[in-house]
């Protein structure tokens, strides 16, 4: 365990709401590091001294003044989705005709298991470009502000691969895609049946070309957050799930057999910065492509 983590957990530690395994790998660290024994002493006095004050009792209308404020500002939220659903219903309308007429034109042996239709197997698009190759998620702008997100798959060589969507589980998948990528040719699969007809935030995709492997954490991808505060203590998947969800953006993550236990302690940080202490200490490192954030072993 690393200083930065350590350091992240004093305050859990203090409290007594550490797990008893990660309690006893942050006491054999401060056994070895006197710069972090000195934080957490310096951190016991101000619990101490917060303690040590006398308690202010609350006025007596306290409480009645703190719902009136709430019941107002619930009224105005949900008069605000009222208007939200409908124009954006109105707008995901419109652009699932456009999907079902521009997407499936490419051939795909398992999207109309996964997205509810019936008979032959539907084509997804193919776009004849240069363009650089991997696996990219892109979000389409239709009225009124609505994001539809889509899998982009493009190689600079002949390959087969498949998308699968897990359920539960990383290790639970159903065929979503399958078929053969060309040279200069990009694959576009629609994501939006998927989120619809999921009951997560996050789609979990297992996207793989000739055997190798990697995970996609798909939000529904509007309005993405721009900072957010965020306390978590996971394996390396579930934390980067987390993170997918709470920052509604797209992260991909290239497995190298090592799924270490991460915790995370910030407050109003960026995506970014969530990402580089998350890995701290870790055999993964981090790169941006375009709206999705990469994280891959060393």
């Amino acid at each position: 365990m690393h200083c930065e983590q350590v350091r992240n957990l004093l305050n859990d530690y203090i409290e007594g709401s550490v797990s008893g395994a990660i309690r006893d790998r942050l006491e054999a660290h401060l056994e070895r590091c006197a710069e972090c024994r000195r934080e957490l002493q310096f951190m016991q006095s101000i619990w101490r001294g917060l303690s040590e004050m006398p308690e202010v009792a609350p006025p007596a209308d306290l409480h009645a003044r703190i719902m009136t404020h709430v019941r107002a500002n619930v009224r105005a939220r949900e008069a605000h989705q009222r208007v939200a659903f409908w124009r954006w219903a109105g707008a995901a309308a419109v652009a699932a005709g456009l999907f079902l007429m521009g997407f499936f034109v490419a051939q795909s042996d398992g999207v109309q298991a996964a997205f509810g239709f019936g008979g032959k197997s539907k084509r997804v698009a193919e776009i004849n470009q240069p363009v650089p190759s991997g696996v990219f998620v892109q979000y389409r702008e239709v009225e009124q502000g609505v994001r539809l997100p889509v899998l982009e798959a493009r190689m600079n060589r002949a390959a087969t691969a498949e998308l699968r969507h897990a359920s539960n589980s990383l290790h639970e998948t159903e065929l979503v895609w399958r078929g053969n990528l060309e040279p200069g040719k990009t694959v576009e699969i629609p994501l939006q049946a998927l989120l619809q007809a999921s009951s997560q935030r996050v789609l979990i995709l297992w996207w793989s070309v000739e055997g190798q492997k990697r995970v996609l954490f798909v939000p529904a991808g509007y309005p993405p957050a721009k900072v957010a505060t965020v306390r978590l203590q996971a394996k390396l998947s579930d934390a980067l799930r987390q993170l997918a969800s709470v920052y509604q953006t797209p992260i991909e993550w290239v497995p190298n057999g090592e799924e270490p236990l991460v915790v995370l302690d910030v407050q109003d940080a960026t995506l970014e910065n969530a990402l580089h202490q998350l890995l701290v200490g870790s055999s993964y490192t981090l790169k941006r492509q375009g709206e999705t954030w990469r994280v891959a072993g060393q």
